[in-house]
């Protein structure tokens, strides 16, 4: 008669696991429980952490040539506006650029916009 093979159950610790994420499977399963609420509890310290961080912003306007100038529709898409307002409403002339009749929308300005206006 073959016998299967016992488990080996053997203590681990949270940080033994995140190191080695396969090695669960040789811990005993009466520990499993602890082990999820350590590994829950550090997962919600970090989370907590992160909402913390205020996303970097750069201290200085972007370098010349890295803006892009976008048309009436791609900037109406990205601030959920019509086209009209774009070109006429006062609102929109920080980021308005003209070339001669053609008229276009900084995508630098537009972003800077945004962030001045956000939580409002």
């Amino acid at each position: 008669m073959v016998s299967e093979p016992v488990p080996v159950s053997i203590t681990m610790t949270a940080a033994q696991v995140v190191a080695d994420p396969s090695r669960v499977v040789d811990i005993d399963v009466a520990a499993l429980p602890s082990l999820l609420a350590q590994l829950t509890t550090a997962a919600a310290v970090v989370a907590a952490r992160l909402s913390t961080i205020e996303p970097q912003r750069p201290e200085s306007p972007a370098p010349s040539g890295s803006d892009r100038l976008l048309t009436a529709k791609e900037a109406a898409l990205l601030l959920n506006l019509s086209t009209d307002f774009l070109y006429k409403h006062e609102a929109a002339k920080p980021f308005r650029v003209r070339f001669g009749n053609e008229v276009r929308f900084s995508l630098a300005g537009i972003q800077r916009f945004i962030e001045r206006h956000r939580g409002r």
